[in-house]
């Protein structure tokens, strides 16, 4: 299991913590970008077994796991996180790559795939939108923007128990406790004032039809049993 990042990048005033591991026979990497509140580390029970076939690439985006937490509301928007990537796969990875998203890393991933068309190869989403983040259950999505609105970064992360979705309970059974461990530590690094910028972003976020259907290259989207909804917006 992968359990730390062994490379930095340093862009628009920060450092990402990232790594990668393994070889690809045709010499295109696999990138994987963490959503919300997440980590590399999400990742890490799966990089062994990618990088036994392809040369795998996890970063930590700024304000996550172990990159630059900046403290600030306006060092935190999802064009800012998608140009780290662009910068970090065109000077050091090495484009084009295939591109996996998981929630906001998938908006991050759409955001490069439309800027940059030639670092892309293809792209994965999983369960993540192509506008707002909000969830079709009224309750839940009234749940989450009064939280975002009235939520003060600077008190330090909140306590979100409150919030916890019922499928927490499967993934705790089926994952190993480092990985648990490792995974609240990480969680615990994110900086309060990402949470709160990205947070109202994503959930302010606007459908654009037009921009999506300009995306090229050939498009996966993962989406799991238990994921809640966003269907509602596409109707």
């Amino acid at each position: 299991m992968l359990t730390s990042l062994g490379r930095t990048f340093a862009v628009d005033g920060v450092e990402l913590a990232w790594d990668r591991v393994g070889t690809s026979a045709d010499g295109v990497p696999l990138v994987l970008c963490h959503g919300f509140s997440g980590s590399s580390h999400d990742f890490a029970l799966h990089v062994e077994h990618l990088a036994r076939s392809r040369e795998v690439v996890v970063v930590d985006h700024r304000g996550h796991g172990a990159s630059t937490k900046l403290g600030r509301l306006d060092g935190y928007s999802i064009d800012r996180l998608a140009a780290d990537l662009m910068a970090l796969i065109a000077e050091e990875i090495g484009g084009p790559v295939d591109l996996l998203g998981h929630s906001m890393g998938g908006a991050m991933s759409i955001a490069v795939t439309l800027a940059r068309p030639d670092l892309v190869r293809s792209l994965i989403l999983m369960d993540t939108s192509g506008w707002s983040f909000r969830p079709d259950d009224p309750a839940r999505a009234a749940m989450f923007e009064g939280f975002f609105a009235g939520y003060d970064p600077a008190g330090g992360l909140p306590d979100l128990s409150a919030m916890e979705d019922p499928e927490d309970a499967l993934i705790a059974e089926r994952t190993p406790a480092e990985w648990q461990q490792l995974k609240e530590q990480r969680s615990a690094a994110f900086d309060p004032w990402a949470m709160k910028a990205l947070g109202i972003e994503l959930f302010a976020a606007q459908a654009d039809r037009a921009r999506l259907a300009a995306i090229a290259c050939p498009v996966t989207v993962v989406v799991g049993e238990h994921d809640h909804p966003f269907v509602g917006q596409a109707a």
